[in-house]
């Protein structure tokens, strides 16, 4: 990890800053007494945010960009070497620093990071941990992947010394990160276009994450993950491992789902009682999440009455299965879900609900992820009733497999007979959706990029088509 000398830096600019990550990256900054500039292709929320605060965000990358006075450049894995910007800071001598290696600095100034790793749930179970710590008065930071509703924001800044993030292995970006716990869902083969050797890769670099955790600290492990099992040998600090088998130090028992999927259970620990909790989010996946959360608390001491508080009061993180609206009984929904375990999992949980018809609406993201789980969004997304495929998003990678959304819509029709059709405008596939969907149907639209437009944009179209508005419903 590169080093910081906060004497020698003053101002940093931001290549990127409307990213999730780095948006809050970017205001945390600002509260440890850097001064900030930044820029990005286009104007979004975080932008917007930014510039109502007071900042001058530059929207597209230009040279100039960068002031004259700029100590540090950072700048996300989608930038390279070619970006005018990184032109400028080479020409000028200037000190660069990834994303990544940004946040590894940050962590190393909170006594207590917390970092969320697994190849699914990373946001949903740092918003967990945080909305834990929030409820218990212990003022954390907080750097997550989506908007918290709590704090209406992907980040908050705190006075304490805990540190609340997320930690991805893209890029293995996590191994820069210095954390006293650390938290590993679950993992599977993900990002194989850097994890070019595999599974074997993969592990190799969620071990170099485990090990970071120092003798005092906490390392919070799916016991039930057959691909994270030898890790706990292999670590000298305290490992819990949590799950559903019987054979792990906290594991949830007597699961039952309300008629929306909404789970309630008993967590047993070390094969004591310990304690029943509910969600208001649904799925399976989601009790895992809550246990390793609810680990986490009780390691630091939280009492359980604040953590089951939390629990019961987590609407689930912005982009999460959140529903956009409902009209004349049809419910449109939105999910973040692009590895084809969450798209299998989000169809799952749609499912649960009693609908008519399951339209589902999908974006992938990256060629290579297309190519290597190509079989695997197949059997996915023919769960649905009728599927909807939007153009591959690529922001990072050329399509060197010669793969595309059509092929995926042609086979989920060839091998399960499930409707499919490809419709590249998002105006054409809300036209699409308006003239076929009727009372009582279910439309999930997914992907991390840009199509959740569609979800706001079809919500629009439904009401200005003189559709009644359901009173306001949730998944509570």
């Amino acid at each position: 990890m590169k080093y910081i000398d906060p004497r020698g830096i003053r101002k940093i600019h931001f290549i990127g800053i409307g990213g999730t990550s780095m948006s809050g990256l970017a205001h945390i900054a600002l509260h440890k007494g850097f001064q900030i500039s930044g820029s990005d292709m286009r104007p979004c929320t975080y932008t917007e945010r930014f510039e109502k605060e007071g900042y001058n965000i530059a929207i597209g990358h230009r040279a100039e960009n960068i002031p004259d006075d700029c100590d540090l450049v950072v700048y996300t894995a989608a930038i390279n070497s070619s970006n005018p910007e990184m032109i400028e800071a080479a020409r000028r001598g200037l000190p660069v620093m990834q994303r990544k290696e940004f946040l590894g600095y940050l962590t190393t100034l909170y006594p207590t990071t917390i970092a969320v790793s697994g190849t699914h749930g990373k946001t949903s179970t740092s918003s967990m941990i945080s909305m834990m710590l929030l409820h218990a008065g212990l003022d954390p930071t907080i750097s997550v992947g989506g908007t918290i509703p709590d704090i209406d924001s992907n980040f908050r800044v705190g006075s304490s010394e805990y540190f609340v993030t997320e930690a991805c292995e893209y890029v293995d970006s996590f191994l820069h990160s210095v954390h006293r716990i650390a938290v590993i869902l679950n993992v599977e083969e993900d990002h194989l276009d850097y994890f070019q050797d595999g599974i074997q890769q993969i592990r190799s670099s969620f071990l170099k994450f485990a090990r970071i955790v120092p003798r005092d600290g906490l390392l919070v492990l799916n016991g039930d993950d057959k691909e994270l099992s030898f890790i706990k040998d292999e670590c000298d600090c305290n490992v819990i491992t949590f799950g559903l088998n019987q054979d792990n130090d906290f594991y949830a028992e007597n699961i039952k789902y309300n008629s929306q999927g909404l789970p309630e259970f008993d967590v047993i620990k070390h094969g004591e009682f310990y304690g029943h909790f509910k969600l208001i989010i649904p799925g399976q996946h989601n009790v895992l999440n809550a246990l390793s959360a609810i680990i986490c608390g009780d390691f630091l001491g939280i009492p359980q009455d604040k953590m089951s508080h939390a629990l019961m009061s987590f609407t689930g993180a912005k982009r999460r299965f959140e529903l956009r609206g409902e009209i004349n009984g049809i419910k449109v929904f939105e999910d973040y879900a692009h590895h084809p375990t969450e798209v299998k999992i989000t169809i799952e949980a749609c499912r649960n609900y009693e609908h008519r018809k399951l339209w589902v609406v999908f974006q992938p993201h990256t060629y290579s992820r297309v190519h290597y789980f190509f079989d695997e969004f197949t059997e996915a997304l023919s769960k649905c009733d009728f599927l909807i495929m939007n153009d591959v998003y690529s922001d990072r990678e050329a399509n060197f497999w010669n793969v595309s959304s059509e092929m995926l819509a042609q086979a989920v029709t060839d091998r399960y007979n499930t409707p499919a059709v490809c419709i590249s405008k998002f105006e054409d596939i809300v036209d699409f959706l308006a003239e076929r969907v009727q009372p009582k149907d279910l439309v999930l639209v997914a992907g991390s990029q840009s199509i959740n437009q569609v979800a706001f944009m079809l919500v629009d179209k439904l009401k200005e088509a003189g559709l009644e508005e359901s009173a306001a419903t949730s998944i509570e």
